[in-house]
């Protein structure tokens, strides 16, 4: 009979990059879950349009990744980054209402973000590290991909 383990929820030793990224983009989601509060209370909530609207999207694509990224949190069951994704869901979430309100924070959010990402590419690299089975380069190209969507909403928040 074969049994399989069961991976007991942990807290992982973090090194000082993963805190640096950490703080950085947590720093941006108090900004996004701000922004998704205020959206709320004000209730003058409506669909983006022209450049907006693009912005609206790609946020809403970046966010639901990191839906996505709440299973695989489970899956490894580290405690500090569970916690992380869910107040990561809440800032992207909240930014996307945000701007449904016309806020004027999508710059500092996603240029934090963006900060952020790249302490996680240096903070991969400096300790080849790896999730469960995934290789770097996988890790690489998610977050690469992140970094080339809170650049563009950055390029599009400036041409705005």
């Amino acid at each position: 009979m074969k049994t399989e383990s069961i991976r007991k929820w942990h807290v992982a030793h973090w090194p000082a990059l993963a805190w640096l990224e950490t703080i950085v983009k947590l720093i941006a989601l108090i900004i996004g879950i701000n922004e998704g509060a205020k959206a709320l209370s004000a209730a003058n909530l409506a669909f983006p349009t022209e450049l907006a609207l693009v912005q609206f999207i790609i946020l809403i694509i970046l966010s639901l990744g990191l839906v996505t990224a709440v299973f695989d949190r489970i899956a490894d069951r580290e405690i500090i980054a569970m916690i992380f994704v869910v107040v990561n869901n809440l800032g992207h979430w909240g930014m996307v209402l945000g701007l449904a309100a016309a806020s004027e924070q999508l710059l500092w959010f996603a240029g934090l973000m963006l900060l952020g990402d790249l302490v996680k590419i240096w903070f991969i690299r400096v300790h080849n590290f790896t999730v469960r089975d995934v290789s770097p380069k996988i890790l690489y190209a998610l977050t690469l991909f992140y970094v080339g969507g809170y650049t563009l909403l950055m390029l599009l928040e400036w041409m705005r």
